[in-house]
């Protein structure tokens, strides 16, 4: 099985409505800091073309084209609380959060044999940029990128992003950093991703990307797949490089991590390791873009300046009792970092993840997600934190 398959051919011609109902709320043990949160309702619709011949043949192939379409909005239903609660827009200047707001964008689409070009709207799952659908509204970006399947084991895409639209705001704009009170702005993301498929239970992914006037990207991974009859089990490896491109900031920071899934029957067991070496924290563009390339990404994270953690976790899924039904439980410690004045520091973080799709006829579409975090640092502000989603996704 190829670990990416022709791009050209992957499209279908679709339409997708989304209705998402969220609720978010972070409690803070520390009466001093404002707790926040927000109930919301979103309403989406995607659409998603084939691609169509065109007269224009070379080697008798013809060159193609499609478009594709977004349309995002969300309605705030809870009141103000006058605080950030990376859901919605927040004006700082006036501390109000918006009553609602959107997102729209389009893309076209060029394609040739395995190749395809596309120009406009971007929904990208690469380092750097991650299309966030973990609150309300999607992370987006803009630019152009280039897919080619350019052999049976190897495939490539390159590209440049310009702006990106955060998932807590309307508008496409451009990449910042900001680092001990200063930001600076970026003109745009080049990057290269290289995947090839080794051998059918390895694959590896080189990745890099230039953050024009910000910093640097490596990134290399390798993942292993070990099926047997009984059980199956993944192995993942991965390492990032980061370093500052121009004199605006100071960055020198690695990440590399380690992660084990056994699967047996219904369950899943995972235990990693991760850990940022180097001289700073690693870095992270604003707007809340996150990092799921990590081999630990949680809520909070754990990235910062020689940080190294440690995460359990145990999955079952319940289609044996309940159809639709699978949890997840996780804990993650991490320490060897310090305070801004220098103490020695140590952070915890427990999940569990709760996921029911409906299985009956008549909710057909209808899905929900709740998600509990516990929060502990030795020196910091502890939390506990609800989120509470119910989806519906209808595809014609």
């Amino acid at each position: 099985m190829l670990w990416a398959a022709d791009p050209t051919q992957a499209i279908q011609d679709e339409w997708k409505f989304n209705l998402k109902n969220a609720y978010l709320y972070r409690d803070y043990d520390n009466p001093n800091v404002k707790n926040f949160g927000s109930w919301s309702q979103g309403i989406s619709l995607f659409y998603t073309s084939n691609l169509h011949d065109t007269p224009l043949m070379i080697a008798d192939k013809p060159f193609r084209i499609g478009a594709d379409a977004s349309v995002q909005y969300a309605v705030r239903l809870s009141g103000d609380r006058h605080v950030s609660d990376m859901m919605l827009p927040f004006d700082s200047r006036t501390q109000s959060q918006a009553a609602d707001y959107s997102k729209y964008g389009a893309t076209l689409k060029l394609g040739y044999d395995k190749t395809l070009l596309s120009l406009g709207e971007l929904w990208l799952d690469l380092p750097v940029t991650t299309s966030d659908a973990s609150r309300q509204l999607i992370t987006s970006y803009w630019g152009t990128n280039l897919k080619s399947q350019i052999s049976e084991q190897l495939y490539a895409e390159l590209g440049r992003v310009e702006k990106v639209s955060p998932r807590n705001e309307e508008d496409f704009r451009k990449f910042s950093f900001t680092s001990n009170g200063r930001t600076e702005y970026s003109d745009g993301l080049n990057y290269l991703d290289l995947r090839y498929q080794v051998t059918p239970a390895l694959k590896a992914e080189y990745y890099f990307g230039n953050l024009e006037d910000l910093y640097n990207k490596h990134y290399l991974g390798l993942e292993h797949s070990w099926k047997q009859p009984t059980f199956s089990l993944n192995s993942k490896l991965k390492y990032f490089s980061a370093k500052n491109d121009g004199p605006n900031f100071e960055i020198d920071a690695q990440n590399i991590g380690v992660l084990e899934m056994l699967k047996v029957n219904n369950q899943s067991f995972g235990l990693g390791y991760q850990q940022i070496v180097g001289k700073s924290a690693y870095p992270l563009p604003d707007g809340f873009l996150p990092e799921l390339y990590f081999i630990n990404w949680n809520a909070t994270g754990f990235f910062k300046k020689n940080e190294r953690s440690y995460h359990v976790m145990y999955g079952y899924d319940f289609k044996d009792y309940l159809p639709g039904l699978n949890a997840m439980v996780k804990y993650v410690y991490g320490h060897k970092f310090k305070t801004a004045t220098g103490e020695n520091n140590h952070e915890t973080e427990s999940n569990v993840l709760v996921n029911y799709t409906f299985q009956q006829p008549y909710l057909k579409g209808f899905a929900i997600q709740y998600l509990r975090v516990d929060y502990k640092v030795k020196y910091g502000n502890d939390f506990g934190e609800d989120r509470f989603f119910l989806n519906y996704t209808k595809r014609f």
